[in-house]
């Protein structure tokens, strides 16, 4: 018992990706497969994949109203996971190149510029 309360606690060391990841993401991805395997079942399994992807209208489907929440479903839903996964990545990916941090990196291209300070504050 104490393992699992002191694991769970170790959470909160792991960057906000991650902790999401963990915390939240096995609800949402339940959620998600839930809802699609239903719409397989409901909609035929070819049908709900298109309607979530956006390949087929939800009107054109045996049950609209359940096909129109799943491509809502897709259409909000599948984007942002895309998006979020590739943000991350590349984020993660350019942090690795970094190796001058970006206060020194501003120095640097200040002293290159020929000046050392900023300008003078000029006062109304």
């Amino acid at each position: 018992m104490e393992q699992t309360r002191d694991a769970f606690r170790s959470l909160s060391r792991l960057n906000r990706p991650r902790y999401w990841l963990v915390t939240r993401g096995p609800a949402w991805l339940t959620v998600f497969g839930l809802l699609y395997v239903v719409g397989g079942v409901v909609l035929g399994w070819r049908a709900a994949y298109e309607v979530l992807v956006g390949l087929q209208s939800p009107g054109d489907t045996n049950v609209p109203a359940y096909a129109y929440a799943l491509g809502l479903l897709g259409w909000l839903l599948v984007p942002a996971i895309i998006g979020g996964a590739a943000g991350y990545l590349v984020t993660r990916q350019i942090d690795r190149r970094r190796t001058v941090d970006a206060e020194d990196l501003l120095a640097q291209m200040r002293r290159g510029a020929g000046h050392l300070a900023d300008p003078p504050q000029v006062r109304e």
